[in-house]
């Protein structure tokens, strides 16, 4: 009886997108993308289309000799879901989400919502078709919800549940490799939407859904991947000098973040100071610093009340970046 609902949902929900291509509406699918102020149909139509015959990449995880998983991949794999991850965050030991907390929808409505075929809808549109009393689970991004994503391993991804109900929810996670790993937690859910953070910790595709008063949510996939070894840059030390005003350290650091992850490791365990293109960023201790960028060319200095040393370093969207000092 579900399946037949969900059969008949899936057919009302490509006629509901043709109808409003054929008609020229404000919002319509353009390859994939949602686009709004077109009138012109065969536009529309094309571009449905066109995500429809090219759905999420199809990776070989049902294959047997292992090579499949232990492959790196380049950051091309990922930039299509560079906004539903982050390379930051704790992982809650012994737990497979962190504990639901109540989403104000009306804050942070999605622009549009895609489903694990590659399917795309206005957000405005489908909150109008979807059915009451239903649990469903999404992938939180910048601007959209996705039900698949590809991500590197060692992500944050913010999940998104609309339960039917209030109170305990059952959590299920699947990892499927050579070999399937499941697990199994109680979570209290609000009413209504929520929000919760899961850690992508292990390479393999991650399959997560939740159920509530005996009715269960979609499955949202997460393909999880090793990314290619981080770039490695040497910071040479530049022409000594005495306490220069401009490396001096101000009261507080500038923040910043971006998509590229950056360590600098320092040799030896005295205190250093990281500039980002003139900015105060923060003060490193133990040999290491780590910070988040944006990608593009910066001018990263680093200062130890001795020597200064500087470098001029390219990071890439997605692809960590090391960089290691030389010792004086």
């Amino acid at each position: 009886m579900r399946s037949n609902k969900v059969i008949l949902f899936i057919a009302a929900f490509i006629a509901c997108l043709l109808i409003s291509v054929v008609y020229g509406q404000d919002d319509y699918l353009n390859g994939g993308y949602v686009s709004s102020g077109s009138t012109n149909p065969d536009e529309g139509l094309s571009g449905m289309l066109q995500w429809l015959y090219q759905p999420e990449p199809n990776f070989p995880w049902y294959t047997t000799g292992g090579s499949f998983y232990s492959q790196t991949y380049s950051s091309a794999t990922f930039s299509p879901f560079t906004q539903y991850y982050a390379t930051y965050g704790t992982p809650v030991m012994g737990e497979i989400i962190s504990n639901p907390t109540q989403f104000d929808i009306t804050t942070e409505m999605p622009s549009g919502v895609y489903y694990g075929a590659g399917i795309g809808l206005p957000y405005s549109q489908y909150a109008s078709m979807v059915p009451s009393k239903t649990n469903e689970l999404w992938i939180k991004g910048g601007t959209n919800w996705t039900q698949y994503v590809v991500s590197p391993v060692g992500t944050k991804i913010q999940l998104i549940a609309d339960a039917s109900i209030g109170g305990p929810a059952g959590f299920y996670e699947i990892v499927q490799t050579d070999a399937t790993s499941s697990k199994y937690k109680i979570y209290q859910m609000n009413q209504g939407y929520n929000t919760m953070d899961y850690y992508a910790e292990r390479v393999g595709r991650h399959m997560l859904y939740f159920v509530v008063n005996n009715q269960p949510s979609n499955v949202i996939i997460i393909d999880v991947l090793y990314q290619v070894a981080p770039s490695i840059v040497t910071v040479p030390q530049a022409p000594a000098i005495h306490s220069p005003s401009s490396y001096t350290t101000p009261p507080a650091p500038t923040p910043i973040s971006g998509n590229v992850p950056v360590t600098i490791m320092y040799p030896g365990l005295t205190n250093f100071d990281v500039y980002v293109d003139g900015a105060y960023v923060g003060t490193g201790s133990g040999g290491s610093f780590s910070f988040s960028a944006p990608s593009g060319p910066h001018d990263i200095r680093v200062w130890d009340g001795n020597f200064p040393y500087e470098k001029s370093v390219l990071l890439e969207s997605g692809i960590p970046k090391i960089i290691n000092v030389e010792a004086v």
